[in-house]
């Protein structure tokens, strides 16, 4: 018999803890939180949602979320594609796109995780520059 390894995601913005995203309720038994981790990247407001880009330069930074521990992959990664807006046979069209990359836990750990990367122009978008959505949308809600 095949083990299959652990799949994981990192959430950054409406699926993290704390953010009362309907669908973190469709999938909460399918997932696990791990706990804090990072990815490097720059992070924008599209609106209603963050969107992260990959970013290796001088001008991005560590992006802060979580990281999950999906229990059923097939079932989990088809709800959220859907939600992401990810069509795997047209990725170059999607709003997002997954990709599996490293992520970086506490006290230096590293996993692979999927994360769902904006995959539109940011241009004209504006740049969350703590890189935390959840602190930005504090301090939104606030202005």
């Amino acid at each position: 018999m095949q083990v299959e390894e652990p799949h994981y995601l990192f959430v950054y913005g409406t699926l993290r803890t704390g953010v009362g995203n309907p669908l973190r309720k469709e999938i909460m038994y399918d997932v696990e939180l791990v706990g804090p981790a990072v990815i490097r990247g720059k992070l924008y407001d599209i609106g209603r949602y963050p969107g992260a880009v990959p970013g290796s330069d001088k001008e991005s930074r560590q992006i802060k979320g979580e990281v999950l521990k999906i229990t059923h992959p097939k079932k989990v990664l088809r709800i959220l594609d859907q939600y992401e807006g990810f069509d795997a046979e047209m990725p170059a069209k999607s709003e997002f796109r997954r990709d599996l990359i490293p992520v970086r836990l506490p006290k230096g750990k590293e996993v692979m995780a999927w994360v769902y990367w904006y995959n539109l122009p940011v241009e004209g978008k504006r740049r969350i520059r703590n890189s935390d959505y959840l602190d930005y949308l504090k301090t939104k809600q606030s202005s």
